[in-house]
């Protein structure tokens, strides 16, 4: 039986939920809008598959070689592609390949309540939804099961899975078995944060703009182009749209602060190049100016093949794509490195958000003023953080 007894030890990748046969397992939130199992014994045979399946149990029981084969910079060579994609277009010319065989992506999406769970997509409209980022974590319920269902029944299509290394982990981990038609890519993630957070900063966008906000692009390039200062477009029910609109602060303020990630996220154990699926991409920012020759304002991907079945595909794609080959100096970033670090001030975050809701704790705990910095620096100092 399954048992969270310290909270970094769960992903929340849902595997021990999808493995339980008798449904003794339900994935609740917790006060910080995270889902984790909870057993109900009753229900429970004691059989230990859902500790078996565990990814994280799993990987930290796993030396962490190296297991990559190539390392590539990539760009898709379709413009709109490109300017859809978050960074170079990756993902999108490996979803096409198995869309162009009659096979389904899985991938997250905003549902109707922009809600980030992971859908299903056979066609190339339903995949657009796919694209770009979406810092939040997705839900994952009833997904695992659906792919295994789809695996066995459509044996001579392929099925690729994009997530988390946590995720993709989780579904192997419930599949046990290598399913020759399962392609998988994990991105180099830098934390998940809070889901209920991210509807509380939905509800904050829709009460300022008295209207309902049907998608949001965090990483628009239209106005500035590809860079670290990202822009956000804003989409609304009644078909108006704004760019970094001037009263309201955007998503990223919260997310990078990193006081909403998730307490696992701080021992991460993917953080390194001993990766879980057939791709890994991630941007390609070459901040050190290693390769100039690749830069582009629209874009470029790390793209990380780690399998034979990935070097296959890649092969398959080339026409779509521009490849440079890269060295690991040139691919390296920190979360390929370490686990993001969680911010000292998290939990006086919490506390505040709780008791004065996200506008206000936001303002004072996610915005670098003068007065933060010294309030940091005295709590630092008395040792209360």
């Amino acid at each position: 039986m399954i048992e969270i007894t310290n909270k970094k030890d769960c992903c929340g990748c849902t595997a021990c939920q999808s493995v339980c046969n008798k449904e003794a397992i339900e994935m609740l939130p917790d006060e910080e809008g995270f889902l984790y199992p909870h057993v109900n014994k009753d229900k429970c045979s004691n059989c230990g598959l859902c500790e078996k399946v565990c990814p994280i149990k799993k990987r930290n029981n796993t030396k962490k070689e190296k297991n990559y084969q190539k390392l590539y910079a990539l760009r898709h060579m379709d413009e709109e592609t490109l300017m859809q994609s978050s960074s170079g277009g990756a993902f999108s010319a490996i979803a096409e390949y198995v869309l162009s065989k009659g096979g389904t992506v899985v991938g997250a999406i905003y549902n109707s309540k922009m809600q980030v769970v992971h859908s299903f997509a056979k066609t190339y409209d339903e995949f657009a939804k796919m694209r770009g980022s979406k810092y939040s974590q997705s839900n994952l319920i009833g997904v695992f099961s659906r792919c295994k269902e789809i695996l066995r029944t459509e044996k001579d299509k392929p099925l690729l899975f994009s997530g988390t290394p946590c995720q993709v982990h989780g579904l192997k981990t419930f599949l046990v078995r290598d399913y020759k038609n399962l392609i998988t890519l994990d991105v180099v993630c830098h934390a998940v944060p809070s889901p209920q957070v991210f509807a509380d900063y939905v509800d904050y966008v829709d009460n300022y703009f008295q209207d309902k906000m049907v998608d949001l692009q965090m990483r628009y390039k239209h106005s500035g182009g590809w860079s670290h200062h990202y822009a956000y477009r804003y989409a609304f029910a009644s078909g108006k749209h704004s760019v970094d609109p001037d009263g309201i602060f955007n998503w990223g303020k919260v997310y990078f602060s990193h006081v909403i990630n998730r307490p696992s996220c701080d021992t991460c154990p993917y953080t390194n190049y001993n990766r879980v699926s057939d791709f890994t991409v991630a941007d390609f920012w070459d901040d050190t100016k290693l390769r100039p020759d690749i830069y582009s304002k629209k874009g470029t991907s790390l793209f990380i093949v780690n399998t034979q079945r990935g070097n296959l595909i890649l092969d398959s794609i080339k026409s779509k794509a521009q490849v440079w080959d890269i060295t690991e100096e040139e691919s390296m970033q920190p979360c390929l490195a370490n686990p993001t670090v969680p911010n000292i001030e998290r939990k006086y975050f919490w506390k505040c958000y709780k008791k004065h809701g996200l506008k206000y704790a936001v303002k004072r705990y996610c915005t670098p003023t003068l007065m933060n910095r010294i309030r940091r620096k005295i709590r630092k100092t008395l040792g209360l953080i």
